[in-house]
């Protein structure tokens, strides 16, 4: 795991998303990176998004490639409000959701355990659901 995915998954302990912000330009900027793509500069600030977004594109799989995800099981692009786009798989009681573009989505949280241990991993939810 490199430094800065560290640093995100550390965040995620608590259940706060956050994304590097570039201190020069002020673009957010994920996945997280040791310079920024716009300016270059390699100065950020991890800022707290506000987890509400909308679907951007989504795809099912229906072949099995991990133990922790059964198929099917959709994977879900989220715009976020902020800008980035943040690919996750959906809880499993929302994956009956009729998925469609610019379907407003918010953040969840999954308590999860894998052979690296326990975790919170952020997901996204159709609003309201």
């Amino acid at each position: 795991m490199d430094p800065f995915a560290r640093e995100f998954w550390e965040f995620t302990e608590k259940k706060e998303l956050r994304m590097q912000q570039c201190s020069e330009c002020k673009k957010l900027r994920w996945p997280a990176a040791a310079v920024c793509d716009k300016c270059l500069s390699p100065d950020y600030t991890w800022e707290l998004v506000s987890g509400k977004g909308q679907v951007l594109s989504w795809i099912v799989f229906h072949r099995q490639y991990f133990p922790e995800y059964p198929a099917p099981h959709p994977a879900v692009a989220v715009e976020l409000a902020e800008g980035p786009i943040f690919v996750c798989c959906m809880p499993e009681q929302y994956q009956g959701s009729d998925l469609a573009d610019a379907l407003p989505m918010e953040l969840d949280w999954l308590e999860s355990e894998d052979r690296f241990g326990v975790y919170n991993l952020p997901v996204f939810k159709p609003v309201g659901k």
